[in-house]
């Protein structure tokens, strides 16, 4: 007698992001539900407190927002921080800031005072100049307001002082420096151990308070955490289903980051240490990483390789080639409608380079936009997750010293599936990161995005980065952090552009690097872990 079909076993992708802009998730979560599995995402609402409602609303692939592969649910948690805050809400300013405010209250609460006595005093000058008095009263009347204006003047220099310190306190807890905070997590470690990281990274403990309950009603049969940080939560929701009979199998997804302090970097070792010999398989993004993975936590078997790589979507010769038919291919997307070089408003002759990914120092767009007065009619676009972001107005502001402020754009990120589209319209795109150790280890996925939207690239001289560029011809090297190297690299760029998009024609170099091909090796892991599908 035949037996019914087993039911579709039930895969979590868990992120500690927002799902608008993890594009990781998103084709993780798109490999599984195309081999057959039932897959949802949990990942940070985008705004607003308290949003565990929102299970209940737009969390399907037909959702509002348009974002989720098709097939899959979209569970967005708020993740209210509350034990992270803490530090920065109270940050112990220390003998060095003995003036700052001690808490994130007291600091709100006298800059709000001053603000309203600063429109007060505003309102009364305007009434002494605008109703009539006699003489006398109003010379009195003034007199009192001048009395009034020294002590605000002095109370407002004061309250300046005192928070001028407490944000340098709050800067030194957010990103800990120094002989004291180092002295301080050694302590802990040695006090706690492994455990340590409850005290040094309290974030780790708002995430299990938020997702935990979430993967305890959701009951998957696998949970792929993505990144260290939701390592512990998937680890402890696997173990308390196991506890109630239910096997749930851990799948860690990780690749090389440079954390932002030494206690940042002690919490992530002492949290990966914890939990690495719990799960049940891991995933990363390169080769070496792979194989140092496996050297530093013992694993037995070598971490599959997924490179986060675009879908290959297969184009004619002419849109290969002519950036204003691949901006119009754009089109077909809801969310994206028109390509990088409309959203700029610039017309098809005007040159355009494009930077799409997260800001900071070490990304190198200061030699970006250093460069923009020497290459004349170039327009320069960042899509960044965040345009308000301070580093952003760094760029923008020194764009405006420069007197380049109008050819430089900066744009909010576009859904996972429709970056390739949105890029292809632009000239040239651009990876211009320093040497640093935490670039040495993989191409970035920005690399493969530029790829498939068939751009020629102009990359710093990261050994990474290079050499790929150097064996297809896709692009230009330039030495990092040299202007005049980076113009010149722009420069041969844009004197033949066709010859570097014809690199992409070449072999099978973009199916190579593929979703479609560099899945494969996840959804083995998956086979072994969950059985034949």
């Amino acid at each position: 007698m035949a037996t019914a079909p087993r039911p579709a076993r039930r895969i979590a992708v868990l992120a500690d992001s927002a799902l608008e802009r993890d594009s990781r998730a998103h084709r993780v979560a798109a490999a599984a539900a195309g081999a057959g599995y039932e897959v949802t995402i949990i990942g940070r609402a985008a705004e607003g407190p308290g949003c565990r409602d929102c299970q209940d609303r737009g969390d399907r692939g037909d959702d509002a927002s348009g974002i989720a592969p098709e097939g899959v649910r979209l569970i967005r948690v708020a993740v209210a921080e509350t034990l992270h805050r803490r530090r920065l809400q109270r940050p112990r300013p220390g003998l060095l800031r003995a003036l700052a405010y001690r808490s994130a209250e007291s600091y709100a609460y006298r800059n709000a005072l001053v603000t309203a006595h600063t429109a007060l005093l505003a309102s009364r000058q305007a009434e002494l100049d605008v109703i009539h008095r006699p003489l006398p009263v109003k010379a009195a009347a003034r007199l009192g307001h001048g009395g009034a204006r020294l002590q605000h003047a002095v109370r407002r220099a004061w309250t300046a002082l005192r928070s001028a310190q407490y944000r340098a306190a709050v800067r030194r807890r957010a990103t800990p420096g120094g002989l004291l905070d180092r002295l301080s997590t050694a302590t802990t470690r040695l006090l706690l151990g492994k455990r340590c990281w409850r005290r040094l990274d309290p974030l780790l403990l708002d995430l299990e308070i938020a997702y935990g309950p979430v993967l305890d009603e959701l009951r998957p049969h696998l949970v792929h955490a993505l990144g260290h940080r939701t390592l512990g939560t998937a680890v402890r929701a696997a173990l308390r289903a196991e506890g109630t009979g239910h096997r749930v199998e851990v799948v860690w997804d990780t690749t090389a980051k440079t954390e932002p302090s030494h206690r940042a970097a002690v919490a992530r070792d002492a949290h990966e240490r914890t939990y690495v010999p719990l799960i049940d398989g891991v995933v990363t993004v390169a080769e070496t990483y792979a194989d140092r993975l496996r050297e530093r936590h013992g694993l037995a078997a070598r971490p599959a390789v997924a490179r986060n790589a675009p879908p290959y979507e297969a184009r004619s010769s002419s849109s290969a080639s002519s950036a204003s038919s691949a901006s119009s291919a754009s089109s077909s997307s809801s969310s994206s409608r028109s390509g990088v070089r409309d959203r700029c408003h610039l017309a098809p002759e005007v040159p355009l380079l494009v930077h799409s990914g997260a800001v900071g120092p070490a990304r190198g767009l200061l030699t970006v936009i250093e460069a923009l007065p020497k290459l004349y009619d170039l327009h320069a676009a960042l899509v960044v997750p965040d345009p308000g972001d301070a580093y952003v107005r760094i760029l923008t502001d020194r764009a405006a010293e420069l007197g380049v402020e109008n050819r430089l754009h900066v744009l909010p990120y576009v859904p996972p599936a429709d970056i390739p589209r949105f890029l292809a319209s632009a000239d040239i795109g651009v990876l211009p990161v320093h040497r640093l150790p935490a670039h040495q280890v993989a191409l970035p996925a920005r690399y493969f995005e530029y790829a498939h939207a068939r751009l020629p690239v102009v990359v710093s001289d990261v050994r990474v980065l290079a050499r790929p560029t150097l064996e297809i011809g896709n692009g230009e090297v330039f030495r990092s952090l040299d202007t005049a190297d980076f113009v010149r690299a722009v420069g041969a760029v844009l004197t033949n552009p066709r010859r570097y998009r014809k690199a992409y024609d070449r072999g099978d170099t973009l199916r190579e690097w593929s979703w479609q091909t560099q899945s494969a090796p996840l959804l083995d892991l998956y086979s072994r872990l969950l059985g034949p599908r």
